[in-house]
């Protein structure tokens, strides 16, 4: 249906628009300008419900990037203190030796 309508020229939001209160009564829709608190479907006009339609979606899709970036921020930084950990036992170890006699 949306191919249809996009090849008409019409958005999606602009067919899911709830028809005017006159449409509703019966006596048809009334041409932009005529009937007080009419306003022409455009492409950019949506209802607010429409708008909220997947907003937890959404809200759920930024929390488990939230959480991906999290994960991989807290695994980066427990490398880095592994790593110098690594380095300080190595620099320990260098130090030992020489100290011994390098056996």
């Amino acid at each position: 249906m949306f191919a249809l309508a996009g090849a008409a020229g019409v958005s999606a939001p602009a067919l899911a628009q709830d028809p005017p209160a006159a449409a509703a009564e019966g006596q048809g829709a009334a041409p932009s300008g005529e009937a007080e608190g009419y306003t022409a479907p455009t492409a950019f006009s949506g209802s607010s419900n429409e708008d909220m339609k997947y907003r937890n979606l959404w809200m759920a899709y930024a929390a488990i990037w939230l959480l991906v970036f999290a994960f991989i921020w807290r695994t980066w930084s427990k490398q880095q203190g592994t790593a110098r950990e690594l380095d300080d036992l190595r620099k320990r170890i260098n130090a030992i030796e020489e100290s011994e006699g390098g056996a």
